[in-house]
């Protein structure tokens, strides 16, 4: 704060508060500069927001007094990414899941402090802040257990600070989207390089961790695993942040990354219109060319949405449903596109209130569609992001296509790849009795793709575990696969084989995503899934020729030269309209970054159970299976193999 003294504006309910002259012992933080304090007993919604608005732009230091500590704090500076008042108060029951989480305008603690030393405390608290005064963002805690001093993030939910979202009916769609050029770092076309210092060795979790205010309440270590295995758990996200590498230093802050990416399965902050079929939107003026038909995102059958387990209905250009804001990849201009593919994490009977649904998530719920979180990234740039999304994207259609086809795949030799991570995860698999084939599993999105198939040689069961990996390395594409799929194989079982047989009978007992990893580790599922061996073998650099050469020598060192490039891989494949929904929110852009999902018509979709296998109605796997033991299907095929 400034030279210029204030004086501390205390609430009536801690004037009254019997025992302690409250403002003679808050007085001192008067002198700590131009801005305004203000304290009271315990929360009051209305009351801080009226003290914000009463700082007039000016810095804010809250005060709240309860029966056992005092919370001087945070200090709020407009213009910064520091939190307020309502940002500790929100933060802080999201972090004990409070039972008033959803009700920020309920007061708390309107009873005068019990504990006799707590005036004293706070007294060699304020004159230690004199020696050592708040940062923006900081909050000091003294109490009987002891004083801390937290760093307080600004949260997208804030009811005092956070921005009203704004609502865009058909006829006020954004402005078009402009993608900036993004220097490239030296080390990878990919990733920008002003985003280097987000991977940095603890530079997250010293900014993020904080066991009572988050935003990251803890950082996991997996110690089981054959490698090193990271988790971060952050409550406003569905899932945790999962990480693996080499050494617990570079898998932190990845899991970090991913519990943000997790973050961004909400519509937290993103405009949407909302109850309107697409018939609607075609009628109304100029919405034939904004809205994208569902239809052309796959579709259900009859006999899915009749199944028991079905958690879908099918859809027409009469269903109502709630549309998200994005923008066509091409040319930037605005695209609606169904929230439930925008944000996989949608759900109608809480909107954008994610905390109501993690609150009430065990209830039974039904959507139009079922999405996964395949396609959803964060960069440190928009740019990025979108990169990684349709990376990931043409991960998952690659392995799909390939598993449907049920053909042989050219066979990556082991001897041909150097690098002494791949070499250690094959050697980790092979003492587990595990034969990993890597499969080039590219079809005509021309981006690497490897599917790693472990195959059990020393017993029947497990029989066979799959995963996939991409990237524009294709060294990293054939470690993303490994980290995962040996994970799988050296894991210890936590379910019985009995568990997984009914669905080997009855296809349609496959409901969840585990379900698929069980249903090919039987032996009975071995055939099934190898069908795809016995191809061609070739060295890595034979399977993706050029790579990442030719996309080295476009991009020029841009990432928005690699994305263009990337896009046009998509495009070659009849992939032609790409719809980037932007799903960053306050909370990501302070720490650096941008999150996103790409929406992708005719692309085929990684779901989980076979009622929802959305799978109709692509003609481009139509033509795919063509003349393949799936082609004689019919939807939804047998179910896939990816965990």
């Amino acid at each position: 704060m400034a030279e210029n003294p204030t004086t501390v504006a205390c609430a009536p309910a801690l004037s009254d508060a019997e025992g302690t002259d409250w403002r003679a012992v808050l007085e001192p933080l008067g002198a700590s500069g131009d801005g305004t304090v203000g304290a009271n007993l315990g929360w009051d919604l209305d009351w801080e927001r009226e003290q914000l608005r009463s700082a007039d732009g000016r810095e804010h230091l809250s005060v709240r007094v309860y029966g056992d500590e005092v919370l001087v704090g945070p200090r709020w500076v407009p213009g910064t990414d520091s939190g307020c008042a309502g940002c500790a108060e929100l933060r802080s029951r999201l972090v004990i899941d409070h039972p008033l989480t959803d009700d920020l305008t309920r007061p708390t603690s309107r009873v005068a402090p019990r504990r006799p030393f707590l005036p004293e405390l706070t007294r060699a608290a304020l004159a230690r802040l004199a020696h050592r005064p708040l940062g923006p963002g900081e909050l000091y805690a003294v109490g009987s257990r002891g004083t801390r001093t937290h760093r307080i993030p600004r949260h997208f939910a804030c009811p005092l600070c956070a921005p009203e979202i704004p609502e865009r009916p058909v006829a006020r769609p954004p402005q078009p989207l402009a993608l900036r050029p993004r220097p490239a770092a030296a080390d990878n076309p990919g990733r920008a390089a002003a985003g280097a210092g987000l991977v940095r060795p603890g530079a997250l979790r010293s900014r993020l961790v904080d066991p009572r205010f988050g935003p990251v309440l803890a950082q996991q270590r997996e110690l089981l695993a054959p490698f090193a295995m990271s988790m971060a758990l952050q409550p406003d996200a569905v899932a945790l942040g999962y990480a693996r590498e080499t050494t617990f230093a570079k898998a932190d802050p990845i899991a970090i990354l991913e519990v943000y990416e997790r973050l961004s399965g909400f519509p937290h902050q993103a405009p949407l219109v909302e109850g309107v079929s697409y018939a609607e939107l075609v009628s109304a003026e100029g919405g034939a060319e904004v809205a994208v038909r569902p239809a052309a995102f796959g579709e259900y059958t009859e006999e899915q949405a009749a199944r028991p387990t079905a958690r879908i209905e099918r859809v027409t250009d009469d269903t109502p449903m709630d549309w998200a804001w994005g923008h066509d990849l091409a040319d930037g201009r605005p695209r609606l596109v169904p929230a439930e593919l925008a944000f996989f994490q949608y759900d109608y009977r809480y909107g954008r209130d994610q905390r109501a649904a993690r609150r009430h998530g065990a209830a039974p719920r039904r959507h139009l569609y079922q999405e996964s979180s395949s396609g959803c990234a964060v960069g440190s740039c928009l740019e990025e992001a979108a990169l990684y999304s349709l990376l990931e994207l043409a991960e998952r259609d690659a392995f799909l296509i390939s598993f449907h086809r049920a053909l042989p795949l050219p066979e990556i030799t082991h001897s041909s790849i150097t690098d002494p991570v791949v070499r250690g995860l094959l050697a980790t698999a092979a003492s587990r009795g595990f034969r990993v084939h890597l499969l080039r599993a590219t079809q005509d999105i021309d981006l690497p793709v490897v599917w790693a198939m472990a195959v059990n040689t020393r017993a029947p069961f497990p029989a066979t575990f799959s995963a996939a990996g991409s990237g524009i390395d294709p060294v990293s594409a054939v470690r993303g696969a490994l980290w995962e799929v040996v994970q799988m194989a050296t894991e210890r079982m936590t379910w019985e084989r009995s568990e997984a047989e009914p669905m080997l009978a009855d296809p349609w007992l496959v409901d969840e995503m585990d379900d698929h990893l069980r249903l090919y580790a039987l032996p009975e599922m071995k055939e099934r899934v190898t069908r795809v061996l016995g191809g061609p073998e070739m060295s890595l650099s034979e399977a993706f020729a050029g790579w990442p050469d030719r996309l080295e020598q476009v991009a020029g060192g841009d990432v928005r030269g690699a994305l263009d490039y990337v896009r046009g891989r998509y495009a070659d494949a009849g992939l032609d309209r790409i719809v980037l929904v932007d799903s960053t929110t306050r909370d990501h852009a302070d720490i650096g970054l941008a999150a996103a999902k790409a929406v992708v018509p005719g692309i085929v979709p990684m779901c989980f159970g076979q009622a929802q296998q959305r799978v109709a109605g692509l003609p481009r796997l139509e033509a795919a299976l063509a003349g393949t033991p799936s082609g004689k299907l019919s939807p939804p095929y047998d179910p896939h193999a990816f965990p």
